[in-house]
């Protein structure tokens, strides 16, 4: 379909609005003509023209609003002065120059096309030396701008709601080809290269703006004021895995006989923290939405993230923070050094090792024990479950098991028996659940499996190592509620923690709302 023109000049703007707006007047008239629908085959042909005309009209407002703001010739040679003042230092060629308008075709959520001669900015080429680039050949100081456009969030030729849309189908879904179908059901009909270049470059600015967030979180000082004063936290770290591609290319590298290039797989680990707010019952309070946090970094790096984030919400302002993980040493040997980071009173943190995993590992401890029958060892199993909730029960479990370490499988229990004793004072199970303390790590069990492994981890599912964490971090926000909060804080060049402040960060959400 061809783009809908918008006439350069004012003059030819003047005109397209006016077009438009006969255009638009036509609609009503047309849409209380059609004939009344006399079966449910005519009821849904019916309803789908509505919904089409109605992402029309939508279309062409939106299209009057772009030429709209174009007629404003102030506020053109304002926005473009702005960006002429700012966009070289930024490309580091010293000065930009104006070569006029040109004709850019843009995307509108509707699935309308409109090709507008917006301004276009480029670097010159004063002070470089050699060739320049031939055509199709860019690189970061040859890539110009279109000032007028991105003063309105339009990138990329796409609006801010079409890139809302493209990215947020392209994690939500279970494939790309799924969220392509998605968006044609809307009347938006994008490519997958388009799909997939939209959503990574809006995860890679969000993560571009996150670690400059956190970055100045760990170096300033500590927030006066924080949404979770008084509040109780949960703070819980865990893993998953998503397997990444690499192509190989350049000289020597041959297409394969079924005309694909040869590529090496690999896993990755990716690492997710949760943060949530505890209501009296030590559950997580429905009335306040979590936090989801990615990483592919490694264990010192999950830590300073975790850190930045620690110190932008106010965690020492909290009443208690509670920390649920299981037994990983990257964690634990981590942890302390934390919250003197963060700043929280030692009194008034709780280390927890995650009950789930303190039963498996005596689960690994009985299997290991071959004198036990099947019925046997269930049965213990149980029973020594039972007993980590009783007071001191954690000692008692590790007696009962060194009972069992005889013979040549006792190195295997005596393993156990050394991991449960390592963490006796993080397994007070019985007080904890007397406190009201959560001794589940569930939050973010969850997490894993509805950010990484529902999206990422299919059979035969691989991704580009730099497309991976972009989207992991997308579908984080989408998970947690906080999409619009992206959305918004990304168009104003900001990470959505700031710079509202925290208040914006865990507001409370009425239950309705949340649902």
């Amino acid at each position: 379909m061809a783009a809908l023109e918008v006439y350069p000049g004012c003059t030819g703007i003047a005109r397209f609005l006016q077009e438009t707006a006969e255009r638009l007047a036509e609609l009503p008239a047309e849409l209380l003509d059609r004939p009344a629908p006399r079966g449910p085959d005519e009821m849904l042909a019916a309803e789908q023209a509505h919904r089409r005309t109605g992402a029309l009209v939508a279309d062409l407002l939106i299209a009057r609003d772009i030429a709209k703001a174009h007629q404003e010739e102030a506020w053109v040679q304002e926005v473009v002065a702005t960006a002429r003042a700012g966009q070289g230092a930024q490309a580091g060629v010293g000065k930009v120059k104006s070569v006029g308008r040109r004709r850019v075709v843009l995307r509108l959520p509707g699935g309308l096309r409109v090709a507008v001669r917006t301004p276009y900015l480029r670097p010159t080429r004063k002070g470089l030396v050699g060739r320049p680039r031939r055509s199709g050949k860019r690189r970061q100081t040859g890539v110009g701008t279109y000032p007028a456009l991105e003063a309105l969030g339009i990138k990329e030729r796409v609006t801010p709601l079409t890139r809302s849309e493209i990215a947020r189908q392209v994690v939500l879904c279970s494939s790309y080809a799924e969220a392509q179908e998605q968006l044609k059901r809307q009347g938006l009909a994008v490519d997958v290269s388009t799909l997939v270049r939209v959503a990574v470059s809006t995860g890679a600015r969000a993560l571009a703006l996150r670690d400059l967030a956190l970055e100045q979180a760990r170096q300033v000082p500590l927030p006066e004021h924080s949404p979770i004063a008084g509040q109780r936290i949960r703070v819980s770290v865990d893993g998953g895995r998503a397997r990444t591609r690499r192509t190989h290319r350049g000289r020597g590298v041959r297409v394969g006989t079924n005309g694909r290039r040869p590529f090496t797989l690999e896993w990755k680990e990716p690492r997710i923290v949760t943060v949530d707010v505890l209501d009296d019952e030590g559950e997580s309070d429905r009335r306040w939405r979590p936090i989801y946090e990615v990483s592919l970094g490694n264990a010192d790096e999950v830590f300073a993230l975790l850190t930045g984030l620690l110190r932008m919400l106010g965690a020492n302002q909290a009443a208690q923070v509670v920390f649920v993980s299981d037994g990983a040493e990257w964690i634990w040997k981590r942890v302390e050094q934390l919250f003197e980071h963060v700043e929280v009173p030692r009194e008034r943190v709780r280390l927890i090792l995650d009950y789930y995993h303190a039963t498996e590992h005596v689960a690994d401890a009985l299997a290991a024990c071959r004198n036990l029958g099947h019925k046997q060892r269930a049965a213990l199993l149980e029973e020594l479950s039972r007993l980590l909730t009783k007071p001191e029960g954690a000692r008692q479990v590790a007696e009962r098991l060194r009972k069992l370490a005889r013979g040549r499988r006792g190195r295997r229990v005596n393993k156990e028996i050394a991991y449960i004793e390592g963490h006796l004072e993080h397994m007070d199970y019985a007080k904890l659940r007397e406190q009201k303390v959560p001794i589940g790590s569930g939050i973010v069990e969850s997490a894993v499996r509805r950010v990484l492994n529902l999206r990422f981890k299919s059979a035969s599912m691989n991704w580009r190592p730099d497309h991976l964490l972009p989207l992991l971090y997308l579908r984080a926000l989408l998970k947690s509620g906080r999409w619009e909060d992206l959305i918004h804080a990304s168009l104003a060049g900001r990470h959505w923690l700031e710079p509202e402040g925290p208040e914006a960060i865990a507001a409370p959400v009425l239950m309705a709302e949340a649902a």
